[in-house]
Order: C-alpha cells, then structure tokens, then sequence
C-alpha cells in the first residue's frame, strides 16, 4: 500500500503529501522485532505501509495478552503522543514490515497545519474510545460473572464473610470471629477450601503482630464485584452500621489507624478526621485505655445493623488489646485527605506533619506547604505557624532540600520573636517598600522633564512636518557625497527618527522599529540584516546584564553596602563625602544603571544631610548630593558593567574586537584618578560652608543597618553570583569565555536560587530599551552595507583633517561635539548618531574604537540643562529637590566637564604608550 491509499493522508494534495514524507523517517523491520514497550515514553507514532503489528498488554506475572492485530494502513502509538502518558501496549512486528516514523514535532506541525489529519485522528480516539469501552465491559461482565460463581461455591459462612470485609480495607481473624461469628482460623479456612485464594490475601505489610492476628484483604480485582453484591443485599442504614461496628472493633483493640482507615476509604473524611483528632497522639508501646476506645466511638456513626445478632457486638472487655497496630502510625491514610478538610483540624495536621518529618516522606509536603500558604485565612495562632515552619525545616532537610531547611527555620524564627522585634522586621519591609515607591516616583518625575520639547503643543507638528520632509528630500534629490539611492533614503529615514527622538512623543523604541521597518519595506536592506542587531551576543550581553541588575535591585543589597561603606568613615562633613565617594566608586560595577544608582545614593546624601542639621539646598547638602549624584551615577564609563550602555556604545562596531573587563578598567583608571581630583577639589571650592553641620550620630546608620536585618538568602546570593561573575570577567583573558556566557552563567544562577523571579524578569528588565538597542546595533550593520559609514569618513576627513593630526585635539572637540549634540538629542540615540558618525575619524586618527567610544561616553550625559540628562534629573527628583538646587548642579555640570575633558586628555599619553593610539 503506498501512502495515497492510507486513510490518515486522504484529501492531502500530492504537494502536501510530499511535505508530509518528508517529515518521516522509513523502517523495515523483520518479523518479531518490538517496536516499543508497554512504559516507554512515547516519542513517536508509527504508519504501517506493509505487514502486520500485534498489539499485547503486559501482565503482572510477565506474560503478554493480545490486544489488536493491526495491518496495512494503520497507525500506532500516537495515543501517547496525544496524551504525553507512557506508551500503553507492547508493540512486536507479526510479519516482516515497512512502517513509516514520525517524531513528536512533525507529528504536533502536522496537527496543527492540516485539518484533514486532525479529523483522522479525532475520528480514531472516538473509535478506539468505543472499541475500549466494548472491550472493558464485556471483559467486566464476564469477570462479575466468575467472581460471584465462585463465591456462591463456598459455604454461607465465608462467602458472608468475604462479602462484609470487602466493605473494609482489610479485617483479621478476631473480627471475623467477633462480628460475623467465622471462629476456624484462617489457615484452616484456607486449606478446607482452597477456592479462598480467589478472594483474599495475606496482610504484606511488615508488621509482625498483624500477621500473628490473621490479617487479610480481598484481591483488589475482586474487592468491587463483591461489595457491589454486599449494598444490593443491604440498605443504606445496615451498611453504615456494618463500618461503626467494624470501627468499634479496631477503636476496642488501641487501632485508631484501622478504625479510621475504614471511613477513608469510603471518602467519609470527616469521621476518619474525627477519629484522629481525638487520637490526639500516635499510639504507643503501651497501648490505650477502654476510657479512650469508648471517647474515640463516640466519632463513628451510632447507626447498628438490626439484622446482625446481638452477639457478634464486640465487647471491649474481651477483646485483646495489641501496642502494635496495623500500621506504622496511621498517618499516611491523611496523604489523601482533602486539603480543606485537613487543614482546619491543626492537631491533626501537626501530628501528620510531624510524622512526615520524621520519616522523611515528600508527600507530606503539600498539606504543610499549603497550610503555610493560606496560614492567614486559617487563622493559625504565632505558636501554630513557627511550629509548621520548624516541621517544614525538619522535613526538607530529611529530604536533602537544605536551603529551604534554612529558609523556614529562619522564618519560624522570625515569627518567634517579639513583639518589638517583629515590629522592626516590618519596618524594614515597610522602608524597603517605600524607597522602592520612591524611585519610582523619582523616575516618573524625571521622565516628564527630559524633553526640551516635550509636552509642547506644537512640538508634535513640527516633528512631523520634519519627518516628511526629510523623507521626501532624500528620496528626491540627486545623490551626493558618493552615496547609492538607498543611502539616501537610509539618511532620510535616520533623520526622521532623530526628529521624533528630539520631540519624544513617540517611545524611542518604537521609532526605532518603525525605523527598522522602513529598511525593509523601502527595500534598502535585507530583513536579516535589519533585525541583525538582536541575534549579537553583545545584545545577549546586554539583556543578561540588565536582568542580573534587577536582581541586584530587588534584593536591596546595594543599600546595605552603601550604609556599611559610610559607616566605616569619619562622622564629619568631609568624612561623609569620602564615604559617599568610595560607596560609588564600590557600587558603581554591580548594578549597570547609572540612574538606579543615583535614586539610591543620593536619597542617602540627604538623610546624611539631615542628620548633620544641614539645611535644604545649603552648600552641605549640596555637597554631599551632588557628590552621590556624580560618583554613584556618572563615573558608569569607567567601569564596563557601570552602564549598559558602555556595552551598547561598543556593540556598534562590527568587527572590533571588545575589551574584556580588567582590559576596559585599567585603560580608565588613569582618567579615573584624575576625573576624581578634579571633581572633588572643585566641589570642595564650591562649596565651602560645610562647618556648621554636626558630626553624624552613629546610631542612625546603626539604625538603618539593625532594620535591614540579617543578610537575606537573595542578598547572598546576589552579591556572591555578582563577585563570581565580575572575577570571571576579569579574568577572561585567561578562559577565553565570552562576556555574554559569562553573564548566562550568572543570570541562571540567580534564576535557580530564586534571587531573580519571574515577577521580576518581567517588571524589572527594562524590554523597551532592549528592542531599542537591538535596531541600534542593527543600524551600524545597515550603515555599514549601504556605504554610509565610507562616505561619511571621506566627508569629515575633509572637513576634519585639521584636527585628525593631534590625538588629544581630535578627542577633545569629539568631546565638545558630543556636549553639542546632547542640547537637541539625548541619551542613548546621542549615542549612536555620534559613535557611528565618528568611527571613520577616529580610524583615520590611528585612535582605538575603545578610546573613541570612552570619551563620547563621558560627554554625551551632561547636564548644563535639566532636561539633557535622566540621570541628573532622577538625582533631582529622588531628594524631592531638596538635596540641591537646579543652578548648584548647573555649576557642577561645568565642573563635570572640565574635569572629563581634562581626564581625556591627560590620559592620551598612557593610551598612546599602551598602543590604543598610534600618532
């Protein structure tokens, strides 16, 4: 049969049918070759195309049953592809046979893309569905048949006796003689009438008193036929009276765990509940005293059988009582106990809980992981929930999960303390809450002031009015400068994108798309080079980075370290202001946002401030804010994990090999050092009137610290993949590993230690940037391929060649172009326009990309005016405005700048005598 003529591909063209064959793999296999077995994972389904396959059930003593003999045209095992359930049969080869293979992938494309095949196989399920339900009724009916023939072959007395037990989970000797008056014991039964055999079976659990006592279930494949015959023969009040006695029975003898097991296996939870809240402990070595047999009946219904005799009523003080029950304890019956009723019932729950721990069995786990989650509406006392939590700790740490051992013992002790002490573990999440609203807001502010144009009404016209035009001219005019027809249109639509960049009233991302979009539509670049930007590693880098600085900030440890670096300073003004320097400094590598870190350190400048008595916007919390302003936000450049966008920056040159972390640190360092002198001597002349505040009290950062509390597991965490991570960057040199890996190695551990949830991911990575940076690095490789970049190097190198000759000339006005730019474009796109538009300059000038990029990054964050820059303006907002005022930090921006400029330059001997500059 060839595939034209299988049912499954009928109403396929042969076009479709030839992409299906391709999507299988052939097999010939000779007769008796197993092509699965019953339990396997089902990865594939197999087409029969000639021969035959059995189908068998795998028994429990090892032999098969034949289910289906199946032939040409058929298909097999994909029920477990449909379902993702092991493979249900054993399939054997019954004659040699050519089948064709398909993978679960083909198989999930096939369902989805053609319907004609959905419809087969729903026809099939529906069909095998019947077949099945046939064959499980026929088989049930005959079986039911046998069962109750054989029964009816033994004597009256047995075959009542199977019939009551089977409505228990297992009965002994004493109650077949107490209550269905049965006094031979069983081995006799046995050997006098074999046909026994059929129905029950010896207790295996390891217990020796149980099997001393004769204990015995019914077959589980004939447990159903008979107490069906069992209700048809009783009513409903005989059949309720049958389990209270049962129940009485096992609650004579000490067996709370039989006697409850009896009402949980007919789903009746809350008599079995009853039973062991009453139990109130497990039972022990010297078994319980009638008073408590009689306490605990009174939790069984009072129903009795009216035709059971009198005498077959078990009288307690006849009955032999045994320390040794049925089972362990009777605990694990709770395993499968409905969680709302288990957990209202906490005397129950903790002892289950306890047994749990000390046995070490995980199936305990989502009672209590469920009872500490809904802990508030169940109205557990403090008491109730510690001891949950040091259960818990005692029943991870049986199963090998140490670190959430640690985590609920911490808790419970957090919940233990006192009063006062839990007061202050609020007050810290309160205070973390609140900085964490404050930053927001901080942001929020900033955002609204960023735009020189923003907001105006005319703004948005004037943009587009800008984007049109530039669109048609370029389109239009005659190409010039050596440029192709699509280079000037790439120009054109690069210009409308700064337009709608400057006015902000499109999202930069967004525009950036729509600009990427253009490119292709335009026709001006392939769609694979248009979206290069995102399959870099640079732009893996960049998402990596961000996420584990989300982590960073959602763990609060920069906070903590920036209290410790103060603290370890002299109380005075200038102490303070060293402090503040070297917690920047620290900081500055770990978390790669320049304006996250300023929203923290400078709202710690103004508590410092506070403190000290200084007044709002006096020359001391001038001082100190905008010191934490400039070392925590503005000294990103000098360190390559400071800002993602020293990465971006770099990510825009193709080809150029990027400096690894230790590499990028020491061709900074010297600039470093003399950016910092020159910052700090300038800030000292400006603001001079720092000697009336008074020394910082210890207590407050004391204070602060004992609110934070101990170390969380997200703080260690944290701090140890961030150390781990900058080390391995550092020595890069020596493993050779890429900087993107690097950081996938710390992103997945934060990831598994659950430092860095998914909540987390989604709100705290910033995903529009992201998209942004892809299209940017995308428009470098796009400039690149149209010739933009070639004719921009021979325009400005004719413009320019006067400044090409001197190296530190050449940065210098590059750094001056760049403070230009930023009064009409901003940030990141400032960024770009100028990295792009100076590379061919900077190569002509024998001036390393990395020395390029450095110095355009020092200069492109200014802030003469509020609006140039979102890390001065979230330092504003962070402090209310109170830390300093707007013309305080425009004379500070002056300083800024002399101080890079004069970094920049200085440093141009030490690059030239390390070869990153060549003239």
């Amino acid at each position: 049969m060839s595939l034209l003529g299988i049912e499954m591909f009928r109403g396929l063209s042969n076009m479709e049918l030839a992409q299906v064959l391709g999507k299988l793999e052939k097999r010939v296999r000779p007769s008796g070759a197993e092509l699965f077995r019953q339990g396997d994972p089902g990865g594939s389904l197999f087409i029969i195309e000639r021969g035959k396959v059995q189908l068998y059930s795998e028994m429990a003593d090892g032999s098969r049953q034949p289910l289906a003999l199946l032939g040409e045209g058929d298909t097999l095992g994909e029920m477990a592809l449909l379902t993702g359930e092991p493979r249900s049969a054993t399939a054997v080869t019954a004659a040699e046979s050519i089948l064709y293979e398909m993978d679960n992938e083909a198989f999930g494309q096939l369902i989805a893309d053609k319907t004609s095949i959905s419809a087969y196989f729903i026809r099939l399920l529906s069909q095998r569905l019947v077949q099945t339900n046939d064959r499980l009724q026929s088989s049930k009916e005959a079986q039911t048949k046998r069962v109750l023939e054989e029964a009816d072959k033994l004597p009256p007395e047995l075959e009542r006796m199977i019939t009551a037990c089977a409505m228990l989970p297992y009965a002994d000797q004493g109650l077949a003689k107490a209550l269905l008056g049965v006094d031979r014991p069983l081995a006799e039964l046995v050997a006098a009438h074999s046909s026994l055999l059929e129905f029950i079976r010896p207790d295996e659990e390891e217990n020796g008193a149980a099997r001393a006592q004769g204990r015995f279930r019914l077959h589980p494949r004939v447990k159903p036929i008979v107490s069906e015959r069992y209700l048809g023969r009783h009513t409903e009040q005989e059949t309720a009276g049958w389990l209270r006695q049962a129940a009485e029975y096992w609650l004579a003898r000490g067996d709370w765990a039989s006697a409850a097991a009896i009402y949980a296996e007919r789903g009746d939870w809350e008599a079995a509940l009853n039973i062991a809240e009453r139990q109130g402990t497990e039972a022990t070595a010297t078994g319980e005293t009638a008073a408590t047999a009689e306490t605990e009946s009174e939790t069984v219904p009072d129903t009795m059988p009216e035709t059971l005799p009198e005498e077959a009523k078990p009288e307690s003080a006849n009955v032999p009582k045994t320390a040794e029950t049925a089972t362990a304890s009777g605990y694990e019956l709770l395993d499968r106990c409905p969680a709302e009723l288990l957990l209202p019932r906490f005397s129950v729950l903790a002892r289950y809980a306890k047994f749990c721990a000390e046995r070490g069995r995980e199936a305990g786990l989502a009672a209590i992981e469920a009872a500490l989650d809904r802990r508030a509406s169940l109205a557990y006392t403090t008491e109730q929930t510690a001891l949950l939590y040091e259960t818990a700790a005692e029943l991870y740490e049986a199963i090998g999960q140490r670190q959430k051992a640690i985590d609920c013992l911490r808790k419970a002790e957090a919940i233990a303390r006192s009063p006062q002490e839990a007061a202050e573990s609020e007050e810290r999440a309160y205070r973390l809450a609140k900085q964490k609203l404050e930053q927001e807001k901080s942001k929020e502010l900033a955002s609204r002031a960023a735009s020189l144009l923003k907001g105006k009404r005319w703004s948005g016209l004037a943009a587009a009015v800008v984007v049109l035009a530039s669109l048609l001219f370029f389109h239009f005019a005659e190409p010039f400068g050596g440029l192709s027809r699509h280079g000037m249109d790439f120009i054109g639509i690069g210009i409308a994108a700064v337009a709608l960049w400057m006015v902000n009233v499109i999202p930069d991302y967004l525009v950036a798309l729509l600009m990427a979009m253009a490119w292709v539509l335009g026709g001006l670049v392939a769609p694979e080079v248009a979206l290069s930007g995102f399959a870099s590693t640079t732009w893996l880098y960049m998402l990596f980075i961000l996420a584990i600085g989300a982590a960073i900030t959602k763990s609060g440890i920069l906070y903590r370290l920036s209290l410790h670096a103060l603290k370890r300073f002299p109380a005075h003004y200038r102490g303070q202001l060293r402090g503040i320097v070297a917690g920047g400094i620290a900081l500055n590598p770990l978390i790669p946002s320049s304006s996250a870190k300023v929203s923290l350190g400078v709202p710690i400048a103004r508590t410092l401030s506070e403190s000290m008595g200084f007044r709002d916007r006096s020359h001391g919390s001038a001082g100190l804010g905008l010191a934490a302003m400039v070392f925590y936000g503005f000294t990103a450049p000098f360190v390559l994990t400071g800002s993602y966008t020293n990465v971006m920056a770099f990510g825009l040159f193709s080809g150029a090999k990027p400096p690894n972390w230790f590499e990028w640190f020491y061709y900074a360092l010297p600039a470093f050092v003399i950016f910092a002198v020159i910052m700090l001597v300038l800030m000292r002349f400006m603001f001079t009137k720092t000697s009336a505040g008074r020394p910082i009290s210890r207590q407050v950062l004391d204070d602060q610290l004992r609110i934070l509390g101990k170390w969380t597991k997200d703080e260690r965490w944290t701090v140890g993949t961030v150390i781990v991570c900058i080390a391995l960057l550092i020595l890069q040199p020596l493993h050779g590993i890429d900087n993107a890996w690097v950081m996938l190695l710390g992103f997945a551990a934060l990831l598994l230690t659950g430092a860095l949830d998914t909540q987390t991911l989604k709100n705290g990575v910033d995903w529009t940037f992201l998209l942004f940076i892809g299209i940017a690095f995308s428009f470098a490789e796009a400039a690149k391929e149209l010739g933009i970049v070639q004719a921009m190097s021979e325009f400005l190198g004719k413009h320019m060649a006067g400044f090409i000759g001197s190296p530190a000339l050449f940065l210098a006005v590059v750094m001056l172009l760049s403070f230009a730019v930023t009064l009409v474009v901003r940030d990141d796109p400032a960024v770009i326009l100028l990295v792009i538009a100076m590379l061919p300059l900077s190569e002509q000038a024998g001036i390393d990309p990395w020395v390029l990029v450095f110095a355009i990054l020092l200069a492109t964050d200014p802030f003469f005016f509020a609006y140039q820059s979102p890390t001065y303006l979230t330092a504003y907002y962070s402090a209310e405005g109170k830390a300093f005022s707007h013309r305080q930090g425009q004379r500070v921006a002056f300083a800024y700048t002399l101080a890079v400029i004069v970094a920049v330059v200085a440093s141009v001997p030490y690059w030239q005598w390390l070869g990153l500059i060549h003239k």
